[in-house]
């Protein structure tokens, strides 16, 4: 019969204490870092809760307006703000010299040369597959026909006899060939 004490979440478990002593050292470890850290007589804080400007040079010249409310918050370098813009994106773009009229002429050319090879190439693989198929066509027609040459053929020259077969009888009768 199966136990209903349930052991999972006791500290020892089943087997006894394990790493107990160890866990215990470590945390004294952690609490008396805080600890010493708290005692500190300077008031510390957080990197990103620093004062963006040092607070002992009060006359120093600023260039330009500052896009930032003097605390550094959010990033790990500390930049929340963003550089002002010296020149549009557009005008970042490096525009290459621009080609002469022979030179565009040439491509113009060139272009006009590839179009009309392209387009040769698909008509000549457009009539190569109407052959194909033709010559396909033209085999099976050839096959068929030898097919029904080597088969043994009865006319009917009574029609009477046509009448007497049933339905399914008359759907396999077919002319003779000529």
């Amino acid at each position: 019969m199966a136990s209903t004490i349930d052991f999972r979440h006791l500290d020892e478990g089943l087997g006894g204490a394990k790493r107990k002593r160890k866990r215990a050292e470590e945390e004294e470890a952690v609490e008396l870092a805080a600890a010493e850290a708290m005692d500190v007589g300077e008031e510390t804080k957080h990197a990103s809760k620093r004062a963006a400007v040092a607070g002992d040079g009060q006359n120093k010249p600023v260039y330009g307006r500052p896009t930032y409310d003097g605390v550094l918050a959010g990033k790990v370098s500390g930049r929340k703000w963003k550089a002002h813009k010296t020149t549009r994106t557009s005008a970042m773009k490096v525009v290459g010299r621009k080609s002469t009229l022979e030179e565009k002429n040439r491509e113009k050319e060139v272009k006009r040369a590839y179009k009309e090879r392209m387009m040769e190439l698909k008509e000549q693989i457009r009539a190569s597959k109407v052959e194909k198929r033709k010559k396909n066509e033209e085999r099976l027609r050839i096959k068929k026909e030898n097919e029904l040459r080597g088969q043994a053929v009865q006319k009917v020259t009574n029609p009477k006899t046509i009448k007497k077969m049933s339905k399914k009888q008359r759907k396999l009768l077919r002319p003779a060939p000529n």
